[in-house]
């Protein structure tokens, strides 16, 4: 499956939003995922309404043994961003791949 680029990304948006000014669009979607960023920074979770949540996770350091040279190897800790849809969200995906629609 192929992505689009930014420009088509923003031109769907002002269609499907009927906003008609692609460059406020642009400034909605950049405040948008400003914010979603901060969020996520300051309090580990933000819930966005009717899509889900998206929340850091982090993953403890841990030992593994490299079995070609037999040394110890440690994997640092690190941190990721998890999303968890929302009911609906995995109810209309699970529609859409048996039903072929789209919104």
């Amino acid at each position: 499956m192929k992505s689009i680029g930014p420009e088509d990304f923003f031109n769907k948006i002002t269609v499907h939003s009927g906003i008609s000014d692609v460059n406020l669009v642009r400034d909605v979607y950049y405040g948008l995922i400003k914010t979603i960023s901060r969020e996520l920074k300051e309090a580990g979770t933000i819930k966005l309404p009717d899509w889900g949540d998206f929340t850091l996770k982090v993953h403890k350091s841990r030992k593994m043994i490299d079995v070609n040279e037999k040394i110890p190897i440690v994997i640092p800790a690190k941190t990721v961003v998890k999303f968890n849809p929302d009911y609906k969200v995995k109810a209309y995906f699970h529609e859409f791949g048996s039903q072929s629609t789209v919104i």
